[in-house]
């Protein structure tokens, strides 16, 4: 029988796919125009605004020197996640991820999707927003997810299929897709292409099962305590497929973001030390919009692996502009660490 061994948390930021001090110091500038900026109660709101509100309060840690020393801290966190997943041999990995419209677009995106095709090909744009007017040259940070070709990656057809038919009985509405338009562009994100790149030692070593969750897109976002259910849903499938598979569960993106919330975010990661499943179901919804809405794929794996160890987690609170843009940068292991 199919068993999860193993659960990771892994921020999906382009500061962990391209840690270079340019970079970092660039996002300075997109902060200030992005149209996806909220409070921290999860309000929408404009840079000028949120600088009213907030004051000029991170000056210091938005400043190239402590951002330098959390670039080494992420690094240091990848490379220790990367050395856990291979000690930990999965033959396959299930990934909780959202689409930013490289495969669903606003007029159909559904609650839930897992994809089950052979075969994953990634996408080539991401529509969510335009780096290259900002950085000039966005390669980098494409090529660190994948995204800077039509890769090809391999999927587990059998498991996704079961995991479809398994969550449709647990009364899951499941889209199921198996592959992805043929016009160059379309296809699978930065949620999944990030695990090829950053979290396997070779790409496309293990396969990965991705499993689409609607977490940015109103009116029918994935609600806080569904995710919970749904990763209960997730390990019971698993644990009822017949071939002896090893099976680890992903939750990709996170934490708080794109102003950054370190009360927020040192709720979660306590509660998923304890495996406390009322503080992970009872999140304040409100706060999990933007890009804090990620949240909700940590509380799937957490529910998922709620019967492992916690190992440990890594935390890097990154403000981005004096205002207090950023992102809470996190990565954690559930089950066996390496050493």
């Amino acid at each position: 029988m199919a068993k999860i061994v193993g659960g990771i948390g892994m921020a999906h930021s382009s500061l962990v796919v391209a840690p270079e001090p340019n970079l970092w110091a660039a996002h300075n500038i997109i902060d200030r125009q992005n149209p996806h900026l909220r409070t921290k109660a999860g309000k929408p709101v404009r840079y000028e605004q949120l600088e009213q509100l907030q004051g000029a309060n991170y000056v210091v840690q938005s400043g190239a020197d402590h951002l330098g020393g959390q670039i080494k801290q992420t690094v240091a966190a990848v490379t220790r996640l990367r050395e856990d997943l291979a000690a930990l041999s999965p033959d396959v990995i299930i990934t909780f991820g959202d689409d930013q419209e490289e495969l669903h677009t606003p007029e159909n995106h559904p609650m839930l999707a897992v994809y089950f095709g052979e075969t994953l090909t990634m996408g080539t744009s991401m529509r969510f927003v335009t780096y290259e007017e900002v950085l000039g040259d966005a390669s980098p940070m494409m090529r660190g997810y994948a995204m800077d070709a039509r890769h090809e990656f391999p999927g587990h057809a059998p498991l996704a299929r079961h995991l479809i038919s398994s969550l449709v009985e647990q009364k899951f509405d499941v889209a199921a897709v198996s592959k992805v338009p043929d016009d160059g562009v379309t296809g699978l994100g930065h949620s999944f292409g990030i695990m090829e790149t950053q979290l396997m030692k070779t790409p496309g070593a293990i396969p990965q099962i991705p499993v689409l969750v609607n977490t940015y897109w109103e009116p029918n976002q994935l609600p806080v305590d569904r995710a919970y259910d749904l990763g209960l849903a997730v390990r019971r499938a698993v644990e009822s497929f017949e071939e002896d598979l090893r099976v680890v569960v992903v939750a990709s993106g996170g934490l708080s973001h794109f102003t950054t919330d370190e009360q927020l975010d040192r709720r979660v990661l306590s509660a998923c030390r304890v495996h406390d499943e009322s503080a992970l179901r009872g999140l304040d919804q409100a706060k999990l919009n933007g890009g804090s809405s990620e949240i909700r794929n940590w509380v799937a794996t957490a529910a998922a692996c709620r019967d492992l160890p916690y190992s440990w987690d890594e935390y890097v609170p990154v403000y981005r502009t004096p205002a207090g843009t950023g992102i809470g940068l996190a990565f954690a292991l559930w089950g066996a660490e390496v050493s």
